[in-house]
C-alpha cells in the first residue's frame, strides 16, 4: 500500500454507526451493566421503603362573581371583593391563617404526637417562608371565576384530611371577616351621619323648616342603619367551598417501586452510554480501515476462530479457515522481505493478541508453498510455540554450523552453537523452542554471538519467524528486530486500541526498526470479506 493510499482513506464519520459493534461492546460488559442497575435499584427500593409515608388530601374552593354593591351601603358590597391572582396562597401561608389552622388541629382527634409534628412544621415553614405541608394551586374557569385547590400533606390519611379541612376553614373564616369588615365600615358611616343630624336637630329652632328637613333625613338614616345592621350579619365572603377533603387511601410518597425502577433505568442507560463512550475514546481497532489511517501497511486479516485450542491452529492453516488468509499474509510479506534467508520478528502490542498463532499459521502457509521455515520461540517469558505442534517422536535436525547436533533450546543453541538443533515438525517447518532452562532473555539478546547465529541459521531457510514478547510489555522485540529484516505487528480486532498501536509505532521509530506491517487477528467474519485486495493494501 502506498503512502498516498493510506492518507486518502476515507475517515469514519459519526453517521457510520455499527450497531453490531455496539451490541458486542455491551455484550462484553453485560454482567456489570446488569448487576449495577439491579443493585442500585434494590438499594433505592430498600431506602425509600423505610421512609415515613406521606399522604395528601385536597379540598377546592371557588370565588363568587363580583357584586355590584348596595345603594343602602353607599355602594359597599355585602360579598367580599374578588381576590387577585396569588392572594389565596398568601393568605393561607399568613401568620393569622397558620395560627388559626394550628388551633383547629389542636382541637382535632389526632394523636398528640401528630398534632405536635404538624403545628411545629407549620411554624417552622412560616419562619422560613418555605411551605410544604400546605400548597395552593389556582386556575380560572370559563366564567373567569377563580378555583383554588388546597393540598395538605401528613404522615397519616386522617391527619392529611384534617389538615386540609382546617386550612380551608381558616381561609373561609378570614374571607368572612373581610366581608363583614367592609359592611361594618359602611354601617359605621351611616351611624356617623345619624349622630351628626341628631346634633343639628338639637340646635335647630322648633317648628322651623330646617328642623322638619332634618327630622325627615334622620328617619331615612335610621332605616338605613337598621338595614345595614342586617346586612352586616348576613355578609358573606367571596370564597365558597366546592369539595370537602377526603381521606386518601394511598400515600403520594415515597414510591419505592417507581423510584427503584427509575434509578435502575437511569443507571442502565448511563452505564451503557459510559461503556460506549469509553470504548469510543479508546478507539479500538475493529477493521483494516482503523489501521490504514495510521499509514501502516496491512498485510492481512485472520478470522476469529470458534476454538481457542492451539493444536488446531496448524490444522486450520493447512486446509481450514486460516488457509486463504495466511496465503495473503505470505504474499504481502514477501513483497517486503527477501525471497530467501529472510528474518522476521513477530510481536504484538500486549499479551493475548494471538502473535504466536500468527507465527504458527504463517509458517504453515510458507511450508505449503514449498518454502523452508525456521520458527524461533524467543518469548522466554511465556513460551507457547511448542503447544501448536504435534511433536511426539519428531526428529531433531542440526542447524547450520552444528557439528554435534543434539536437542537444544534457543538459549542452549546460543551458548553452544555446535550442538544447536531444531525439531522437525514436518512439511519443511522446524522449531527452535524456548525451552525450560537456559539464560534469561536480557543476557541472551545481548549476547554478541546472537546476531551472527541468526544470519548463519538463515542460510538453510527461506524465512525465519521469531516469536517475541509483546512490545509494550518488554523491549525484547525491539532488541531482536535490530538483527532482522523487520518487525511484524499482530493486532487483535476489538481488543487493541489505536493509541496502543501509536505507542508501538513511536517505539519502533525511536529504535530505528523497520515495521513491515500489521496483521489484523481475530476479525469477525462480518467485518472481513475483502481478502481479495490484501495484496493491493499490503503493497508498499
Amino acid at each position: 500500500m502506498t503512502k498516498s493510499t493510506a492518507n486518502n482513506a476515507t475517515p469514519l464519520s459519526i453517521d457510520d454507526v455499527d450497531l453490531s459493534q455496539v451490541v458486542r461492546v455491551l455484550r462484553r460488559r453485560w454482567l456489570p451493566l446488569l448487576l449495577t442497575p439491579l443493585g442500585l435499584g434494590g438499594a433505592t427500593y430498600i431506602f425509600f421503603n423505610q421512609q415515613t409515608p406521606v399522604y395528601q388530601a385536597s379540598t377546592s374552593l371557588m370565588s363568587a362573581p363580583p357584586d355590584s354593591g348596595n345603594s343602602v351601603l353607599n355602594g359597599s358590597s355585602v360579598i367580599a371583593a374578588q381576590l387577585p391572582q396569588g392572594a389565596v396562597d398568601e393568605v393561607v401561608h399568613s401568620r393569622n391563617a397558620v395560627i388559626r389552622t394550628n388551633q383547629l388541629i389542636d382541637k382535632s382527634a389526632l394523636s398528640e404526637k401528630s398534632k405536635l409534628q404538624i403545628t411545629n412544621d407549620l411554624k417552622n415553614e412560616l419562619a422560613d417562608q418555605k411551605f410544604k405541608r400546605i400548597t395552593v394551586t389556582s386556575r380560572l374557569d370559563q366564567f373567569q371565576r377563580g378555583v383554588y385547590d388546597l393540598r395538605a400533606s401528613a404522615d397519616s390519611p386522617k391527619a392529611a384530611q384534617l389538615l386540609a379541612t382546617a386550612s380551608a376553614q381558616a381561609l373561609l373564616e378570614w374571607d368572612l371577616r373581610r366581608a363583614r369588615e367592609g359592611v361594618g365600615r359602611a354601617r359605621q358611616n351611616i351611624q356617623d351621619q345619624l349622630n351628626n343630624i341628631n346634633a343639628r336637630l338639637a340646635a335647630s329652632t322648633p317648628g322651623s323648616t330646617d328642623q322638619q328637613s332634618l327630622i325627615s333625613a334622620r328617619g331615612q338614616l335610621i332605616l338605613n342603619l337598621s338595614q345595614a345592621t342586617v346586612f352586616e350579619e348576613g355578609a358573606r365572603g367571596n370564597l365558597t367551598l366546592l369539595a370537602d377533603a377526603n381521606i386518601p387511601r394511598l400515600p403520594v410518597a415515597p414510591k419505592p417501586n417507581q423510584n427503584a425502577l427509575l434509578v435502575a433505568l437511569v443507571t442502565l442507560f448511563a452505564g451503557a452510554g459510559l461503556t460506549l463512550l469509553l470504548d469510543s475514546l479508546r478507539r479500538k481497532v475493529r477493521s483494516t480501515a482503523d489501521v490504514i489511517g495510521l499509514d501502516i501497511p496491512v498485510l492481512g486479516e485472520l478470522p476469529r476462530l470458534p476454538t481457542t485450542k492451539r493444536g488446531q491452529i496448524v490444522s486450520a492453516a493447512h486446509s481450514g479457515k486460516l488457509y486463504e488468509s495466511t496465503g495473503f499474509i505470505r504474499v504481502n510479506l514477501g513483497s517486503n522481505v527477501p525471497e530467501s534467508q529472510a528474518i522476521v520478528a513477530v510481536t504484538s502490542a500486549r499479551p493475548g493478541e494471538g502473535k504466536s498463532s500468527v507465527v504458527a499459521s504463517t509458517a504453515v502457509s510458507y511450508a505449503l508453498a514449498g518454502r523452508r521455515v525456521l520458527i524461533i520461540d524467543l518469548d522466554l517469558h511465556r513460551p507457547t510455540q511448542q503447544e501448536f505442534w504435534q511433536h511426539g517422536n519428531r526428529p531433531w535436525v542440526g542447524l547450520p554450523g552444528a557439528t554435534f547436533p543434539e536437542p537444544t533450546s534457543v538459549s542452549q543453541a546460543v551458548d553452544r552453537p555446535e550442538h544447536a538443533s531444531a525439531i522437525d515438525n514436518g512439511d519443511g517447518v522446524h522449531l527452535l523452542p524456548a525451552g525450560g532452562s537456559g539464560r534469561r532473555a536480557a543476557s541472551l539478546l545481548t549476547d554478541p554471538k546472537f546476531p551472527g547465529l541468526l544470519k548463519q541459521w538463515s542460510q538453510a531457510y527461506d524465512i525465519i519467524l521469531i516469536d517475541t514478547p509483546p512490545v509494550l510489555a518488554v523491549s525484547d522485540a525491539l532488541v531482536v528486530a535490530r538483527h532482522t529484516d523487520g518487525l511484524l505487528l499482530v493486532v487483535a480486532s476489538e481488543e487493541t486500541s489505536v493509541p496502543e498501536i501509536q505507542r508501538v509505532i513511536r517505539d519502533v521509530q525511536t529504535n530505528n526498526t523497520k515495521l513491515l506491517g500489521v496483521v489484523l487477528n481475530k476479525v469477525r467474519r462480518n467485518e472481513a470479506g475483502y481478502y481479495y485486495n490484501y495484496q493491493y493494501n499490503g503493497t508498499k
